[in-house]
């Protein structure tokens, strides 16, 4: 099977190591292979804590709950002390899925979460090293021997432990939540482990999960197609971003219904935190304060991938775009719902996030004439700001919508800012309306045809 994520890449995969080596066995449901490749990397400093992870996960395969309890108990511990949040947590659910009292979560919250007692908010933690790349197996050594020496190895590390963990840096996600609404999030996430090329989202698919990558790497990438009725499987994708460990995806979905914008696929055996829609709609249920930091979380990043990855922005320096982030406003749009009508004035300048847009005329004899679509990365609007003028045709969502709004008020202000913007804005303005009368003029000409005399 050919990897989707292969075309139009924009830069090369991390090395594959012996971590990923032991990984993809588990994925492929070979724990004797994943054991005899993470055990040796156990000695490996910095590395040897998502090791320990990965031998509990293989445990379990196995039925070997003894060594399971052990290293996900040491796991989690030794991941939170190395500031990997997201990979610490999945060894805590482990651990509570296997004995109903654990104390684990309580106690990462407070080494991540919005509560930590940290005396800035910029605690330094330098990250771990890799693990070599060379993979150095143990062989055909027995199983029992396997679970022996893996848990000897691992009664040492967690030795090794300080009895009390330090507060670590605050991260995304996690460094907002206060202690309740940490517990309650990790809670309701299952942890998985996907092979290389897994989708974990596709574009196009509506609703579903939100993921947190505890270890890995996945690609976000969307189709290029003039039109998407001509999108095929074959076609080309655009990549738009790579993310490795911590990095939050499809977060979308608890801002809005519409289909996913892009598709996500791993690039190498992962481990991934996925959040379900029922298992997510009753923490937030039980815990309203992380609805509303999920949603916070959610616009925030909407915002800043936005700016970054906006065709209409590119003529912008990356750096300036972040101070645009307080000019603009998040909004939803059901479906059906008009953002503004022919002949209104101007209501803003609209960014669309996710869902479409469409593009309507009415014309002087009633009838109502589609002149196109607004997808993701798209804006409109522009004519009347830039031309002050009515609006010359009515703006529609025919999906749940999610698209930053620059208000009148701040628009004239942004553009003085950012005279590039306003260049791109007028010559976009122009072209549309351009546009515009060619559809229109093509509109009345086939009526014309249908004319009998």
């Amino acid at each position: 099977m050919t990897d989707p994520t292969h075309r139009k890449r924009s830069r090369p995969r991390a090395p594959t190591t012996a971590l990923d080596q032991s990984v993809a066995a588990l994925a492929q449901n070979d724990p004797d292979q994943c054991l005899r490749i993470a055990i040796p990397v156990l000695d490996d400093v910095g590395a040897g804590a998502p090791a320990i992870d990965i031998i509990g996960r293989a445990a379990v395969s196995i039925g070997a709950m003894g060594l399971a309890r052990l290293a996900f108990e040491t796991a989690a511990r030794a991941l939170a002390l190395q500031g990997l949040a997201a990979h610490a947590v999945a060894a805590a659910i482990a651990v509570q899925r296997l004995s109903s009292k654990s104390d684990l979560l309580t106690e990462l919250a407070g080494v991540f979460g919005a509560d930590a007692e940290r005396e800035s908010n910029n605690v330094s933690v330098l990250p771990p090293p890799l693990a070599s790349e060379r993979v150095t197996e143990l062989g055909d050594m027995p199983r029992a021997e396997l679970i022996a020496l893996a848990t000897k190895k691992i009664e040492a590390l967690k030795a090794a432990l300080p009895a009390k963990l330090p507060p670590r840096a605050r991260l995304p996600l996690w460094g907002a939540l206060p202690r309740g609404a940490f517990e309650r999030l990790a809670q309701a996430m299952e942890v998985r482990v996907f092979g290389p090329a897994h989708a974990a989202i596709l574009e196009g698919e509506r609703g579903g999960s939100v993921f947190v990558v505890a270890r890995g790497e996945v690609r976000i990438a969307r189709k290029v197609t003039a039109n998407e009725a001509d999108a095929e499987e074959g076609d080309e994708l655009e990549e738009l971003a790579v993310l490795g460990a911590e990095a939050v995806f499809g977060e979308m979905a608890l801002l809005t219904e519409a289909p996913r914008a892009a598709s996500v696929h791993t690039t190498r055996a992962s481990i991934v935190l996925e959040a379900p829609p029922p298992a997510l709609a009753l923490a937030v249920k039980e815990v309203p304060s992380l609805g509303a930091e999920l949603r916070a979380f959610s616009q925030q990043r909407l915002v800043q991938n936005l700016l970054r990855t906006a065709p209409l922005l590119r003529e912008i320096p990356l750096g300036d775009r972040e101070a645009l982030a307080g000019a603009f406003e998040a909004r939803e749009f059901a479906e059906g719902e008009v953002l503004f009508a022919q002949g209104s004035e101007a209501s803003g300048l609209f960014l669309v996030a996710s869902g479409r847009l469409e593009v309507r005329r009415c014309e002087d004899d009633g009838s109502e004439l589609v002149i196109g679509g607004i997808d993701p990365g798209g804006c409109v609007g522009e004519i009347s700001l830039v031309l002050r003028r009515p609006t010359n045709a009515t703006v529609i969502a025919v999906e749940p919508t999610v698209a930053l709004v620059l208000a009148p008020e701040n628009f004239m202000g942004i553009v003085r800012q950012h005279p590039a913007l306003l260049s791109s804005l007028y010559e976009l303005a122009v072209s549309r309306e351009e546009e515009l009368i060619q559809v229109t003029a093509q509109a009345a000409e086939d009526a014309d045809d249908l004319v009998m005399v």
